[in-house]
Formats: structure tokens, sequence, C-alpha cells
């Protein structure tokens, strides 16, 4: 899970990047996570490992608010976490 949140908020900050802003405009997150087949729940300690490597750090201190679900499923059955973030441009 570690490795599908990194690419997932790497893809973020690309998209973020483009648009002027980055992670420290975030200011709002849902993820949604699948259980990895086999497991008894969603593997919210994986999530973190990628979150921590983008917010809360010495870099970039910001923590947006944040919700995380477990989910049945989602869009592509082969992906197990899906993050919606949402930035405000701030200063002038």
């Amino acid at each position: 899970m570690s490795c599908a949140t990194r690419n997932e908020l790497a893809s973020i900050e690309k998209k973020l990047a483009g648009l002027n802003l980055d992670m420290g405009d975030v200011i709002k997150m849902q993820a949604y996570l699948v259980a990895p087949e086999g497991s008894d729940g969603m593997d919210f300690q994986g999530f973190m490992e990628g979150y921590t490597q983008y917010f809360g750090t010495e870099e970039q201190p910001e923590l947006p608010t944040r919700s995380v679900f477990e989910v049945a499923g989602l869009a592509n059955p082969a992906w197990l976490v899906e993050i919606e973030v949402v930035a405000v441009r701030q200063g002038s």
C-alpha cells in the first residue's frame, strides 16, 4: 500500500505543479483504501508510510484535513488506493 500511496501522491504533486501549486496548498484529502486480498482490512499503516513522505515533513510541514475510508472496491479492480485532494492558492 505504501508504494501505491506514494505513486498516487506523486501524481497529485505533478498535477498541482502544473497549476503552480504544491502539496503545502492541499487543505483537504479523502483517501479510499481497498483491503488487500487475503487481509482482514485496509492497510492504514502502509497508507501512512506513503502519506508521511509528503505531509508533515521538514520540507513540507502542512497537514491537510484528512479522511480515510475503507471501501469494497474502486473503479479499476486492480487499484488499492484512490486519493482526492482540494488545494487552495494561498497569498497573492
